[in-house]
């Protein structure tokens, strides 16, 4: 069995809502590019949702999450 840090899934959540600042308890739900980053919903382990974006210029490893998630 999988470490969850070694799965893909979970890495690229991390990378995408740790670069918004968003904890580990937190997880995506829906994710979609955007002609400038991502945005989508999250939620957290308790399961109140809440909503994300990124407007910066996406770097290699939030591209790479994005096609993990996609």
């Amino acid at each position: 069995m999988k470490d969850d840090f070694l799965d893909e899934r979970i890495r690229a959540q991390d990378i995408l809502l740790g670069a918004l600042g968003f904890g580990e308890e937190a997880s995506i739900l829906s994710l979609e590019p955007t002609e400038d980053g991502y945005r989508g919903i999250g939620a957290w382990e308790d399961g109140e949702q809440f909503e994300f974006e990124s407007e910066e210029s996406l770097t290699d490893l939030e591209r790479w999450a994005i096609s993990i998630l996609s």
